[in-house]
């Protein structure tokens, strides 16, 4: 299983609500609760979501993920976030307790 937040940091690319929730706007608009999450090998992947959407009080809004049943022993691994580019990791990365990618 890979773990860890999405970060939006610009604050021209997330809304927030009145409940301290956020959303991400313009070419961030894919990036919200319920968004998929996919990590992709050569020949397999696995999937989750964005979940529990928080406007932080340093100016960014966070993202946590889950992604279960992510293959081992993999060269390198491509993680996906909405519409957003895919970023390349390597095992140890995926697995690492502080797994946070900035997507603006």
């Amino acid at each position: 299983m890979s773990t860890g937040t999405v970060l939006l940091g610009d604050g021209a690319s997330f809304l927030t609500d009145d409940h301290g929730g956020c959303a991400g706007t313009g070419d961030h608009a894919g990036t919200k609760d319920g968004a998929p999450v996919v990590i992709a090998t050569g020949d397999s992947f696995a999937g989750g979501t964005l979940t529990d959407a928080r406007a932080l009080t340093d100016g960014t809004c966070q993202f946590r993920f889950s992604v279960p049943g992510v293959p081992t022993r993999q060269d390198t691994y491509l993680l996906m976030v909405a519409a957003e580019e895919p970023r390349r990791y390597v095992e140890h990365e995926l697995r690492s307790a502080l797994l946070a990618l900035r997507v603006d």
